[in-house]
């Protein structure tokens, strides 16, 4: 193992720079105003904890911490940044560097800074300091924050059935041989390749023969492995990822022969490269494998700094309004405050949202329009029908009415149950066709909080809660500037790493809002009235 001491970045000048070179750097550039935030709130004693007493002088810490922020938003690879580093003038300025540079690094010095930095959560450590600067000068608003996302596709590629298992048998044998684990003989002795097994995938019967050695050598493995004493973690874990991409597609017959189901597995794996990437949506047609990004930034007008407040990564199938207290927890860790009030769509919309916030801050309150009823057969939506929650009773769109017992409370249970309208009055009702199919009466689903949801309904209905609501389409503006600066396409492989990935970009964001909204209160009147 080799030991690194921390070594602090002394900057020279050399003759090189006697022309002048960084005086042509534009002011409103990105390039100067990451080194006028590096200048002001960076120091190399600040990564102490990250390095030894003794071993080898390190690269200075603020360097590779603003080449790994400029790295990310322009998206660029290892090689690259290194490049950049070495030739580009805008990179040498940002770095704090000469022409000349008197500090360097390598592909592999970035490699171990990035995987030190991971370690030390210094992705989290850095956005916090981005958002530090901004609350002590009083630009951080916490009266309403804004909540939204955006997908991230995976730096894996999707793989099938066939392949999943395949490679995930390929996974388990070579952990057991590099533990020399003796495993039992397969049917199949092709697991040293790295693509799809070599047969004709237009004969159906070879590839039902293949499904059936690949699902038998799986259970086989699992069978013969899973009891044994003394296997370490990482051989559990290929196990385990074994056992789910095989049992998550595969169904048994009664004849016991195996077969593809037509079905789609909870929370279904989709690679074994990047276990952790799922299959997600935001509409019906835009579609993803990979992740998903949730942010929070505060409700401003665009004089004010936007930053992102708050940054949370899931797999791409996770519902937005799931993390919606997760979001708050982090905004609170990151700015040392929550906001009173966060607004988002319809998807944050929904009682248990407000429950999930109430739990991590009793003081915010979530806005968020109500998901409208809908009725998938065209007929009449449930919001057709009058529910009179004091009087019991329920009245549909042809002035029939019906009253219903509500049911008692439970402990731990929100009471709801389902109300069926007079079947002889549905059987002769003028507008049967536009309300049921078939012989039944209409049903209405009667939710435990549904006084609250009409409440909330005939709210978001008025002109003011509509032009607030309007402001929700700032958050948009951040999603834009954070997917066309590194955040649309994962570089690594794993969640935690494509959260490195997202909170960096994050932090060059803060970094350059900050800068903005300072040139413009240097402005004049009339630059910053056109603005707001």
């Amino acid at each position: 193992m080799v030991f690194r001491m921390l070594r602090e970045h002394v900057r020279q000048l050399s003759f090189a720079d006697t022309d002048g070179w960084y005086e042509k750097i534009p002011k409103k550039s990105f390039w100067y105003r990451i080194r006028a935030w590096a200048d002001e709130n960076l120091r190399d004693s600040m990564f102490a904890h990250m390095y030894s007493e003794i071993g080898r002088p390190s690269v200075p810490p603020t360097y590779m911490t603003v080449l790994m922020i400029i790295q990310t938003r322009e998206g660029w690879s290892d090689g690259q940044a290194i490049e950049a580093a070495m030739f580009d003038d805008r990179v040498k300025y940002a770095l704090g560097v000469s022409r000349t540079p008197e500090v360097s690094c390598d592909r592999s010095t970035l490699c171990k800074f990035r995987a030190r930095a991971l370690v030390n959560d210094l992705d989290r450590a850095i956005l916090k300091q981005s958002l530090l600067g901004a609350a002590t000068a009083g630009l951080l608003a916490d009266d309403e924050d804004l909540v939204d996302s955006y997908m991230v596709s995976g730096a894996a590629a999707k793989q099938g059935t066939f392949l999943l298992i395949h490679q995930a048998i390929r996974g388990v044998l070579w952990q057991a041989a590099c533990e020399r684990v003796t495993v039992p003989t397969l049917r199949r002795a092709d697991y040293a390749i790295r693509r799809k097994p070599d047969i004709d995938w237009t004969d159906e019967s070879q590839r039902n023969q293949l499904l059936e050695d690949l699902v038998t050598d799986s259970r086989t493995l699992t069978t013969a492995l899973k009891d044994q004493p003394g296997l370490s973690e990482e051989l559990k874990q290929k196990l385990d990822l074994l056992c789910a991409v095989t049992g998550q597609d595969i169904e048994t017959l009664p004849d016991g022969t195996v077969r593809i189901a037509q079905r789609v597995a909870k929370d279904r794996i989709i690679s074994v490269v990047d276990e952790e990437m799922r299959h997600g949506h935001k509409t019906t047609s835009a579609k993803t494998d990979g992740y998903k990004t949730h942010l929070m930034t505060p409700n401003v007008t665009s004089d004010q700094p936007r930053l992102v407040t708050s940054v949370v990564v899931t797999g791409a199938n996770v519902p937005d309004g799931d993390v919606a207290g997760e979001l708050v927890a982090e905004r609170t860790y990151l700015t040392g405050a929550a906001p009173k009030q966060m607004m988002g769509d319809t998807a944050y919309g929904s009682e248990a949202v407000q429950e999930r916030v109430r739990e991590v801050s009793k003081e915010t309150s979530v806005v968020a329009p109500v998901p409208p009823a809908v009725n998938k057969a065209g007929h009449f939506s449930k919001s057709d029908f009058v529910i009179d929650t004091d009087a019991h009773t329920v009245t549909c769109p042809a002035g029939h009415t019906i009253s219903y017992v509500p049911k008692k409370p439970r402990p731990n249970m929100k009471p709801k149950q389902v109300v069926f309208m007079d079947e002889a009055k549905c059987q002769e009702c003028p507008l049967r066709a536009q309300c049921v199919n078939g012989k039944g009466p209409r049903s209405i689903r009667v939710r435990a909080d549904e006084k609250q949801v009409q409440e909330k309904r005939a709210k978001q209905r008025t002109s003011e809660w509509t032009e607030h609501y309007r402001e929700r389409s700032r958050v948009e503006h951040v999603n834009e500037n954070m997917v066309r600066h590194g955040g649309r396409e994962a570089r690594y492989f794993g969640k935690r790493k494509t959260e490195f990935q997202e909170r960096m970009c994050a932090t060059g964001h803060n970094i350059n809002e900050l800068a903005r909204v300072a040139a413009l209160r240097e402005s004049s009147p009339r630059q910053r009235e056109k603005c707001a």
